[in-house]
């Protein structure tokens, strides 16, 4: 959805003539002018505010949560009300002291006091670490937090220093000692976060060595219905940056010359070994109905394209609205796309037909290049949340994992045209093309012989190369999408993966 036309609303801090104590905090929050002005520009200029293209109403607090002694501070459960969208529930970690660290986002001055964001405050930090090294719970009116302890933290002593990370987008991010990271999730859904329940199963009942270990995680427990994960710990895993800058740096050398191809294809074999080994581990549990390989039944089939009908549809229409947003240069590729809707749908249909003999389990769900930590000899695979704007429910559902093969194919497409002038001659462009088949082809061959016997691989090679396109095109569809509601310049790259989808596809035959 585009963003929403309305006034800007620079935050700047409340100012309450009451004592600084934590039950005048509860009063700010019944505060009309706190909830309908502060609290909504406080959120609108949060980097990790997801609801900025709708029009904020009012925020209000469902929840206040201590985390034990009064300086210990807050974890407040936020309410985003919209016009025209659903309600959303965020994070919001306060602390409460006579003196507001130096880099602290201040939320309200108060008298003898200062109401600010908590992940400033080394005590807030400690007691974040100390519930989940402690597994304390703690109870307040009808809910609890509650620390759970992985089994790589058995035996290990709390590091005492701590560094926020400012990196983080959709959430926030803590270093420990440089030995564990902790993601604060600013937007907890209600039931069991894929990211923690993958990168347990996969670190404590696989031992899959390419993902963080799972150290531990905070909860937010009512009486009544289902938990939500506030916060993940895992093993911090020192590297030299995430494979898309990886990626980016290489081909810039590939281009002008001083690097030969041989070194980014041998990494790209790796990381299709270790992405087929991380679904063989998915799917390796028969027993757990949470895990155990499903039919991938015609039903799923026709399911899945379906869906991507609706969204080809819907993409179609918002692009033709969007084509004075575009960049001259680009529109006319993204008209010729427009003029391709019935051959996607077409394609979409035909694939819709093909048998296929498969099973679905359980994925990454939003696999590609920045996911990816490159430690300089090997890869470990972060960040299972799925796509942000699905719901629990759809994150956690099986899927082929050819989904997850579609991401990074389409992620090496992105960093080819990323690492070139835009707009690229036909040469520049076509040394992209080429760069990104060639990659793909060895990722995906890599993939398919660390995956040789499994289940979710169809047997025939028709049906792999139909799962895949199927698969592929549905990515670069939700790609359009999302480069005209957020990147407009960007959108040249995804219309042409999509259009060489349709003229020949992205790989050869597997």
């Amino acid at each position: 959805m585009p963003e929403a036309t309305h006034p800007a609303h620079a935050f700047a801090p409340a100012s309450a003539d009451l004592p600084a104590t934590w039950e005048n905090v509860d009063r700010l929050f019944e505060s009309a002018d706190f909830t309908g002005h502060t609290l909504p520009a406080l959120l609108r200029e949060a980097r990790w505010f997801g609801g900025k293209a709708y029009a904020l109403v009012a925020v209000r607090a469902i929840a206040s949560l201590p985390l034990g002694e009064l300086a210990a501070g807050r974890l407040i459960l936020l309410e985003a009300i919209y016009e025209d969208h659903p309600a959303e529930t965020y994070v919001l970690p306060l602390q409460l002291a006579p003196i507001a660290p130096p880099n602290a986002l201040i939320v309200a001055r108060m008298s003898g006091g200062f109401l600010f964001d908590a992940l400033t405050d080394e005590n807030f930090r400690a007691t974040l670490i100390d519930l989940i090294f402690r597994e304390k719970r703690i109870s307040t009116g009808n809910a609890a937090i509650v620390g759970i302890c992985g089994a790589a933290l058995a035996g290990r002593s709390r590091p005492m220093d701590s560094r926020v990370i400012a990196a983080e987008q959709s959430n926030s991010a803590i270093i420990y000692g440089d030995r564990y990271f902790l993601k604060l999730y600013r937007k907890p859904a209600i039931g069991e976060n894929p990211d923690a329940e993958l990168i347990r199963f996969l670190s404590e009942r696989q031992g899959f060595a390419h993902v963080p270990a799972f150290c531990g995680a905070i909860e937010y427990c009512p009486a009544a219905g289902q938990s939500r994960t506030l916060a993940l710990l895992v093993a911090n895993v020192p590297s030299t940056g995430d494979a898309w800058a990886f990626t980016l740096a290489s081909l810039r050398r590939q281009f002008d010359g001083s690097e030969s191809g041989a070194l980014y294809l041998a990494r790209a074999r790796q990381l299709g070994t270790r992405t087929g080994e991380m679904h063989v581990a998915l799917a390796a549990d028969s027993e757990d109905p949470a895990f155990a390989p499903e039919p991938f039944s015609s039903e799923d089939r026709t399911a899945v394209c379906d869906s991507a009908k609706a969204a080809t549809k819907r993409t179609m229409e918002l692009l033709g609205k969007q084509l004075a947003n575009i960049p001259e240069a680009d529109r006319p590729n993204a008209t010729a796309l427009l003029h391709r809707e019935g051959e996607i749908l077409a394609r979409l249909a035909t694939l819709a037909a093909c048998e296929i003999t498969a099973t679905k389990t359980r994925h990454h769900g939003d696999y590609h290049l920045g996911q990816v930590l490159d430690t300089g000899a090997d890869f470990v695979i972060i960040d299972f949340e799925g796509e942000p704007a699905r719901s629990i429910e759809e994150r956690r559902m099986k899927r082929s994992p050819l989904r997850d093969v579609a991401g990074m194919l389409r992620s090496f497409h992105y960093a080819a045209h990323s690492a070139i002038p835009h707009p690229a001659s036909h040469e520049a462009r076509a040394a992209a093309e080429t760069w990104t088949r060639k990659v793909a082809q060895v990722f995906l061959d890599a993939w398919l012989a660390a995956t040789t016997g499994a289940s979710f691989v169809p047997t025939e090679p028709a049906a792999l190369q139909a799962l895949l396109t199927l698969h592929l095109i549905e990515k670069a569809i939700y790609e359009v999408a999302y480069e005209l509601n957020n990147r407009p310049g960007w959108v040249f790259i995804p219309v042409l993966g999509l259009a060489q989808l349709l003229d020949d596809g992205i790989t050869s035959s597997p």
